[in-house]
């Protein structure tokens, strides 16, 4: 009994960690992207109200909790910024530890959040960064069916930006994030849930234009989870 119950705070604890750390990044990420989106430098001091400029204490910050407790106004000048915050940084916590067993797909999610924030903001990104994780992953990716198909995706990637001009060059090292850590199937099937986002989305909006990367990777969450759970029921 007494090993059992050890078993189970021992994994309570472990989850716990987890969550919290995931919960500390993804709130993290979204200071880091909405600094970038209003062009404030990310050597300021502390968080602070983009409406009246306050510096926010450390209870102003805590991840999920502190949205919902101001219930989505500043402490100090009532300005509504909105509950949507909490709601992101919930989910994204949940699925951030439910991809941690899985560092290249946590990895690349951490990624991807970050660039579809800036992709929705500005519809540009900084994809250089992801230049250090896709030189990582190459190495470590030996088989000639993942090598091929990204060798395939980069110079159709390469054809769609500078010939025919249908998408960013900033979407290419994201593509290729997604070759390297998935398979053919995996991979086609995000392109495919992504495509049909994509095009409900032009079809609501009535636009021609729109940020590929939130909707490549709501598209790829899509799948990654749909294969967990199935595993999950099957196993």
């Amino acid at each position: 009994m007494c090993i059992f119950l050890t078993v189970i705070v021992s994994c309570f604890m472990t989850i716990s960690l987890i969550f919290i750390l995931n919960a500390t990044l993804i709130s993290t990420i979204m200071c880091l992207a909405d600094r970038i989106n209003h062009h404030i430098s990310l050597l300021h001091k502390r968080s602070f109200c983009l409406h009246c400029g306050h510096m926010l204490l450390w209870y102003d910050t805590i991840p999920i909790i502190s949205v919902i407790m101001l219930k989505g106004k500043c402490r100090y000048c009532q300005q509504y910024f909105g509950c949507h915050i909490a709601i992101f940084e919930c989910l994204g916590t949940i699925i951030g530890t439910l991809l941690f067993s899985n560092p290249p797909l946590w990895i690349t999610g951490l990624f991807l959040l970050f660039f579809s924030l800036e992709d929705w903001h500005d519809k540009s990104i900084h994809a250089y960064l992801l230049i250090p994780w896709l030189v990582y992953l190459i190495i470590h990716v030996h088989d000639k069916q993942h090598l091929l198909m990204t060798f395939s995706i980069l110079s159709i990637s390469l054809w769609l930006v500078f010939i025919r001009r249908a998408m960013g060059s900033g979407d290419i090292p994201v593509l290729l994030n997604l070759a390297l850590i998935n398979d053919l199937n995996g991979f086609a099937l995000t392109l495919f849930v992504t495509s049909i986002l994509a095009l409900i989305y032009l079809t609501i909006k009535r636009t021609h234009e729109l940020p590929f990367v939130p909707f490549l990777f709501i598209g790829w969450l899509i799948v990654i989870l749909s294969q967990k759970a199935i595993i999950l029921i099957s196993g």
